[in-house]
């Protein structure tokens, strides 16, 4: 998931650049921000498809997400925005708006078709009914990897792959927090 992190925020950065100091190079940037989709799309499908397995559609649906919200920035921002000025300076806002729009809708349609408010970990540690569970990053709960000592509903044992129930914030910005074993998992 790093060189997938990476090469979007080198998408990012190479969108802004061309909007920002390099406007009238088009045809240098289109061409640089094709190869970088390009390479977003061959390392989802050769790295992440085997790193997440049934998680992989969400993982995917976010590196679309990231390829769409930069290609709608160049555009709204880059085209848009010429026209919307020869109209009249009012409409100068309407094409970061319509940009910032795009990338909450975006988000938020992400979170609705893949976001849950539970994620798995292994048990490694166990007494009672407190476990020390190994939880990595999951992308659909929004929970970052650690070591979390947990409350459990269910009787676990060193090993063991549980269903972790967490609580997602409305915007999510700092991730989810994990708040108790839920049950094993298959």
């Amino acid at each position: 998931m790093l060189k997938v992190q990476l090469v979007i925020l080198g998408l990012f950065v190479a969108a802004v650049v061309y909007l920002i100091f390099f406007p009238t190079e088009d045809l240098v940037f289109i061409i640089l921000l094709a190869a970088i989709s390009t390479c977003l799309v061959q390392l989802t499908r050769s790295q992440l498809k085997h790193a997440f397995g049934r998680d992989y559609p969400a993982y995917k649906g976010f590196v679309a997400t990231c390829i769409a919200v930069a290609w709608v920035f160049v555009v709204v921002l880059k085209f848009f925005t010429v026209v919307f000025t020869i109209e009249s300076l009012q409409f100068v806002l309407i094409p970061p708006l319509i940009a910032v729009g795009f990338v909450a809708a975006a988000f938020l349609a992400f979170r609705l078709k893949y976001g849950r408010n539970f994620t798995y970990g292994t048990v490694e540690d166990a007494h009672g009914r407190r476990a020390v569970v190994k939880v990595g990053y999951d992308i659909r709960s929004n929970v970052k990897a650690g070591l979390y000592t947990l409350e459990s509903f269910a009787k676990v044992k060193k090993g063991d792959l549980v269903k972790i129930g967490v609580d997602r914030p409305m915007l999510g910005m700092r991730g989810a927090k994990v708040r108790t074993v839920l049950e094993k998992a298959n």
